[in-house]
């Protein structure tokens, strides 16, 4: 007897150039069709799209702002009758949590994507983020989400000491390196150490202390820095006031990450706190290893230190740690270097975790 497949709904704002998009989009790519049947809302419009969205049953909303699509989930809701709904960021989780309240048969499930305490001090989130998680209306919808998909064990620790979330609803599935990421076959021959980070331009990204950094590094080097946000000309003026801006590359956005990673000797990270940074697993994944300030967020369960890379605890031990790669780069041969992101978050043993959790919670 064949066995009824369970219906998911996928919700995000947008495909546009993300790590959260990025995720939601290998899940409904990854699962299961003859288990599942998947469908991915975008709130936003298809105009934003950057991801290749082929195999996939994609529904755009068009609408500029969550709250506007509150209908629009209803009728979703109504029609598609899912087991499950699944969002990841926190606005787009609370509101269909709200809408979840008129379908109490279906498994609401919302991904986190930062460690909360740790993230307060930037962008304003005092009067943005966390004013509205302690309204009326925030926890409301918070009582009714089933399961909090966390990235790190970091983030769930934070969760449940800081905002006592309940134990037995949190699951930590790590975010994964997709099949599409291969293994670079050497390391590139370049006599200028080539270094590259890849993040939105913003405070949390900690950009201005790895300028700091390689401002005082003795060695020819060539900087990539990939991406876009609100603090790019305050990090080019800081990059112009250290003297650096005929050592960088500021690239907006590329469909060329990949290229970049491998093109490099080294990826470097200076951010305050992430949620499990995409980026850095990729980056790993096709052998380039990385120097990463250790911060809240999962680095000390991506990096292993001397193998793939090093975690820093200052800036001096950021400039060291560098040096200490550049001086033995052969020591750290792509295969090497990927090993431990390949087996711990591999396409198929991600995929395989929610999988195994949407059985779970519908059985």
């Amino acid at each position: 007897m064949k066995t009824k497949k369970r219906k998911i709904l996928l919700f995000i704002p947008t495909l546009n150039a993300g790590g959260a998009e990025r995720v939601m989009l290998f899940i409904a790519k990854n699962l299961n069709r003859e288990a599942f049947d998947v469908k991915l809302i975008v709130i936003g419009s298809i105009k934003e799209t950057l991801f290749d969205t082929s195999d996939v049953e994609v529904i755009y909303l068009n609408k500029k702002k969550v709250k506007s699509a509150l209908f629009r989930f209803f009728k979703l809701f109504l029609t598609e009758k899912p087991d499950i709904v699944f969002g990841s960021l926190t606005h787009v989780n609370y509101n269909i949590a709200l809408v979840s309240y008129l379908f109490p048969s279906t498994v609401c499930i919302a991904r986190e994507t930062f460690v909360l305490s740790a993230g307060k001090r930037f962008n304003n989130w005092d009067k943005k983020l966390f004013h509205r998680i302690n309204s009326i209306v925030s926890d409301f919808a918070h009582k009714r989400i089933n399961y909090f998909i966390c990235q790190s064990e970091d983030m769930k620790n934070d969760l449940k000491s800081n905002f006592k979330y309940k134990d037995r609803n949190l699951i930590t599935i790590n975010n994964p390196v997709s099949n599409e990421f291969q293994i670079k076959t050497a390391i590139p021959n370049n006599s200028i150490a080539q270094f590259v980070t890849v993040g939105r331009l913003v405070k949390q990204k900690g950009h201005e202390r790895i300028l700091e950094c390689l401002a005082n590094l003795d060695t020819p080097f060539r900087y990539t820095i990939i991406g876009e946000g609100i603090e790019k000309d305050n990090i080019m003026e800081f990059a112009k006031s250290h003297n650096l801006m005929d050592k960088i590359d500021q690239v907006p956005r590329t469909n060329e990450v990949q290229k970049y990673l491998a093109n490099s000797h080294i990826y470097l990270q200076g951010s305050f706190v992430e949620g499990f940074p995409n980026a850095l697993i990729e980056s790993l994944a096709i052998g380039t290893p990385a120097v990463v300030f250790d911060a809240p967020g999962g680095m000390n369960e991506i990096i292993v230190d001397g193998e793939n890379g090093f975690l820093a605890f200052d800036q001096d031990d950021f400039q060291d740690k560098i040096s200490f790669i550049l001086n033995h780069i052969q020591s750290f041969g792509p295969e090497s270097v990927a090993q431990h992101v390949r087996k711990s978050y591999g396409a198929e043993n991600i995929i395989n975790q929610y999988e195994s959790l949407f059985k779970k919670v519908t059985s």
